[in-house]
């Protein structure tokens, strides 16, 4: 019959128990360290992944900006065009009162008269 006080225990329970926690403690600690390793190599595939996001965000963005100052280069000189066009027929416009002011000068120079109404050669 066994008694299961401390002192009775064959020695070579307790450290085949001891030996086990630590080999337990091993595996463990080899578990966390592969879980760390493993935890590394997502986080570097993230980054990775990231800069490949950014990379091509930022190529995006750049041909949104060269198609941009395009569209606005092609709508400036459209516009230059039709203010070129508009200025040029208002030069060739006059107005009523300009018009009638310019025949009645020709008509004074014409006709020898100064605008006072007297003779150019009375002065």
């Amino acid at each position: 019959m066994t008694t299961d006080k401390p002192g009775t225990r064959p020695a070579g329970t307790v450290e085949q128990a001891m030996n086990r926690v630590l080999e337990a403690e091993r595996g463990a600690e080899q578990a966390v360290e592969a879980c760390g390793h493993d935890a590394m190599k997502i986080v570097q595939a993230a980054q990775q992944q990231a800069k490949r996001i950014a990379r091509r965000a930022n190529e995006r963005l750049a041909i949104c900006h060269v198609r941009c100052n395009a569209k606005i280069t092609r709508e400036i000189r459209q516009r230059e065009r039709a203010a070129a066009g508009q200025r040029g027929e208002a030069s060739y416009r006059l107005d009523e009162a300009a018009l009638t002011a310019v025949v009645e000068a020709l008509a004074l120079a014409l006709t020898g008269v100064t605008p006072s109404g007297k003779p150019a050669g009375d002065r």
